[in-house]
């Protein structure tokens, strides 16, 4: 994940902003190059540069002094202490405090996500030309998703600005599915062999929750019913309301007002991966597109069958980047009377559709340009906040991976049953294939956001149907899932592959 430079601003603070003693005023706030990060935070994202700042106005009064913030959104790892430099331009003669806010999920205290030396004021001391705050965070076992914390400063006239940081939680990974022994030849074993065949996955990581013998011969994991992701009969159990997924995985239904259902619901719209963290937006059954314009000589005017229906499972698209994610130059397939015509100037009533994709004309022009294309089709997701998220973007590999059951691709003679990694319960329509629907030779494919490294015109993808990841020409049409998590928007960046960015 890249972190997101804000634009610098400049604040001015009138006298009656500060508290504390002196005649000085402390009369220019502006976020420049400043250091703010202590010897344990990483300093690649601290500074400004010059499409990204803007000077603060000199004065000369020699009682007005300026001070250098940095609003750049940062990531703070547990178990730091880092300190927030706030230099000014030169040294006051009396003290100055100022005043400033907290807010966030984070919680403060000793036993909590941080502390902090004063979280409140801002103090500058007498003969000083720095302020510092110093952030303490703690390890939490039960901290499972990241904590947001922004210090907000604002000058007498209302003016603010704010200071935001994302304290991490724990990261758990999804096990790889696989519950049985092999020799190679056989999947099927049940018991573990010994010798050169011992210590196979199925012995190791959350999948022996559900498998007993996973211990016998030569070691192995143990089932620990203490486990905060330890499954009961009922969480394995596919007919049970309760049922969780195959193995380790723990998926929960979410409806589209983003409020949990159960395992037999057919009214839902996404799936929230327990152990990840991870919210993923399901594909909906086949969307028919139809040209409805008969005369050969015209432009076409496609349609959609069910114009609501814009994630059907039919629908492919080529690789772009997204408002949140994605590097690179990507293409995209507009509107049917030219290729580089968004959605957004089609003036066709029966909807913004093509031969490929579709989508929702029932809520006007969009203020980006809408295309059948896979960041299009995130940013139209964010659009219409789905499942009540707006930091939806085309996953990563290693995120897009993270759902697959490779037990279900290992054993190459229950492919024509199983069909695709993905757990069916949660991934696929009661009514058809969802995951893998038949529109050619690519309708197993699924875009990642990443673009492959010295090689501008590829892109990494994933074959559902075989687990295997591979690259794929940007201008060819594959599958999109989105995925959301608990990371705030301003925290995404879509840099280019080779920055100095920190990721």
């Amino acid at each position: 994940m890249h972190l997101k430079k804000l634009s610098f601003l400049t604040i001015f603070l009138l006298p009656l902003g500060l508290t504390g003693c002196g005649s000085d005023n402390l009369e220019t706030l502006s976020n420049g190059s400043s250091d703010n990060s202590g010897s344990n935070t990483d300093n690649s994202n601290a500074g400004s540069d010059d499409n990204n700042s803007e000077s603060s106005e000199s004065s000369t009064d020699d009682n007005t002094y300026t001070a250098t913030f940095d609003i750049t959104p940062r990531v703070i790892q547990r178990g730091q202490t880092f300190t927030l430099n706030y230099p000014l331009d030169k040294p006051t003669p009396s003290a100055l405090n100022y005043n400033f806010t907290i807010t966030g999920t984070a919680v403060i205290g000793a036993s909590e996500d941080y502390s902090m030396s004063n979280s409140s004021v801002l103090s500058f001391a007498a003969g000083s030309s720095n302020a510092t705050l110093v952030i303490t965070t703690y390890a939490k076992d039960d901290a499972y998703d990241a904590r947001t914390l922004t210090l907000t400063f604002a000058d007498s006239s209302g003016d603010e600005f704010s200071q935001p940081f994302l304290i991490t939680g724990n990261v758990y990974l999804n096990d790889t599915g696989i519950t049985d022994y092999s020799d190679g030849n056989d999947f099927n074993l049940g018991t573990q062999p010994g010798s050169a065949l011992a210590l196979q996955d199925a012995a190791y990581g959350l999948d022996v929750i559900i498998n007993p013998s996973a211990t016998l011969n030569a070691g192995g994991d143990t089932q620990d019913p203490s486990s905060r992701f330890y499954k009961n009969s009922r969480d394995v159990d596919t007919a049970s309301q309760e049922y969780k997924g195959k193995a380790g995985f723990r998926f929960v239904k979410v409806a589209d007002n983003g409020m949990p259902v159960t395992a037999s619901s057919s009214s839902y719209s996404c799936v929230k991966d327990q152990v990840t963290g991870l919210l993923w937006q399901v594909k909906s059954t086949t969307n028919i597109l139809t040209n409805s314009e008969t005369d050969p000589e015209l432009p076409a005017k496609y349609q959609m069958a069910q114009e609501r229906r814009y994630n059907a499972a039919n629908f492919s698209y080529p690789w772009e980047v997204s408002a949140l994610s994605g590097a690179g130059p990507g293409w995209h397939n507009g509107s049917s009377n030219n290729n580089n015509d968004s959605f957004t100037t089609n003036t066709d009533p029966t909807g913004f559709a093509n031969g490929i994709c579709g989508y929702n004309s029932g809520y006007g022009d969009r203020e980006f340009d809408l295309y059948c294309a896979s960041g299009s089709y995130a940013n139209e997701t964010n659009f219409l906040k789905v499942c009540g998220k707006s930091n939806w973007v085309v996953p990563t590999v290693e995120q897009l991976r993270s759902i697959m059951n490779y037990e279900q691709v290992s054993d190459y003679s229950t492919i024509a049953t199983d069909k695709h990694a993905l757990d069916k319960t949660f991934f696929d329509c009661a009514t058809e294939d969802c995951v893998i629907n038949n529109n050619g030779e690519n309708g197993s494919t699924y875009w990642t956001s990443s673009s492959v490294k010295d090689s501008e015109g590829l892109a990494w993808c994933v074959n559902l149907e075989s687990g295997t990841v591979q690259t794929c020409n940007k201008q060819e049409y594959h599958k999109v899932l989105v995925v959301s998590s608990n990371v705030p928007s301003e925290f995404f960046n879509p840099v280019a592959d080779d920055s100095n960015e920190a990721e």
